[in-house]
């Protein structure tokens, strides 16, 4: 009785459950204000926007990697353009495991940082793969498996929406989510083609040897993204945990 008082009183003072009353779930019910509940919220769109530019980094340079690949050395093949493609998703591989067993340890906000961190420098590496007088090619292998290892925060992305919302909010978040998956995927190429306005020759700025043409000015864009994805993370994103041992606290902080 006195739990239900509590709960009555916390509610009238502009609080709301996040789990719905009743069954098994009653007694260990949270309330939260509507502070709290914005900042929740504010943090899970930020983790839509780390997927959306996952799966952008992705597909953004997909149409132009052949002929840019042609152009810084013409010793790659077909074959090796097969590895390329591929090292993306072996990155991701690799890393989703390494940053979601780090996420159990640590803060959320580190992995997510870091993986961000090295998608951005990956693809600035991208863009100044035809610096090196020889092995190019495998210097762009490397980029794109090193943007595939910082897209391998998806596991921390996925595992912290799971745990910063409630029973009934969880299966929209989480559609919410796989879509911005989806839309990242399709707009990489549209970002690509806008791209191609600047030529394949471009400006060359000889002081930093940067060559921004149609075939770099997509992962630099990329990069800019990772850098606003970083700026929003440290400002916005904090910890909203529902599931044990959190789920009594029902509030937001800023430490993951």
């Amino acid at each position: 009785m006195a739990a239900v008082l509590s709960g009555s009183a916390a509610l009238a003072e502009g609080q709301e459950p996040l789990l719905s009353p009743g069954g098994q779930e009653e007694s260990r019910d949270v309330v939260e204000t509507q502070e709290h509940y914005k900042s929740r919220w504010r943090s899970i769109w930020i983790m839509h926007l780390t997927m959306f530019l996952s799966s952008v980094g992705f597909s953004i340079v997909v149409m132009s990697v052949w002929p840019y690949l042609q152009k810084v050395d013409p010793t790659a093949d077909a074959s090796f353009l097969g590895w390329i493609i591929a090292s993306y998703s072996i990155g991701q591989m690799v890393a989703s495991p390494l940053f979601g067993l780090w996420s159990n340890y640590r803060p959320r906000r580190e992995p997510l940082v870091v993986s961000t961190v090295i998608s951005v420098a990956a693809n600035c590496l991208y863009a100044y793969v035809h610096v090196p007088h020889s092995h190019n090619k495998y210097y762009m292998l490397i980029a794109r498996a090193l943007v595939g290892f910082g897209a391998g925060n998806v596991a921390v992305v996925r595992s912290y929406i799971a745990g910063a919302t409630s029973l009934t909010e969880r299966t929209s978040a989480m559609a919410n989510t796989s879509a911005c998956q989806a839309v990242g995927f399709i707009l990489g190429p549209v970002f690509q083609t806008c791209f191609t306005l600047i030529g394949e020759e471009g400006v060359t700025w000889k002081l930093i040897r940067l060559q921004l043409n149609m075939y770099t000015a997509p992962v630099l864009f990329g990069a800019l993204l990772g850098v606003i994805n970083i700026i929003l993370i440290f400002a916005i994103f904090s910890l909203c945990c529902l599931t044990v041992p959190f789920r009594r606290e029902g509030s937001c902080t800023s430490s993951v």
